[in-house]
């Protein structure tokens, strides 16, 4: 793997990370004001946070590892 593959590769991965990261904290900020009408916010926005939150950990990671996906050298 050359330096430049290499840097590119764990570029890959910290972006990931930063989304599954993101998700999580969306997931716990809309679950908090779901529970309590946390930040004054109301109910329909804890819910679409929620909803962001668990797209974001769950599938975005999933599309970017596809889409970056390095084919097999022959």
């Amino acid at each position: 793997m050359t330096p430049e593959e290499e840097t590119r590769a764990q570029y890959r991965f910290l972006v990931i990370n930063l989304c599954r990261i993101t998700g999580a904290v969306m997931l716990v900020i809309g679950l908090a004001v779901i529970a309590r009408e946390a930040f004054g916010l109301p109910k329909a926005a804890g819910y679409v946070l929620f909803l962001f939150g668990m797209l974001d950990f769950l599938l975005v990671p999933v599309f970017l590892s596809k889409r970056w996906k390095s084919t097999p050298k022959i």
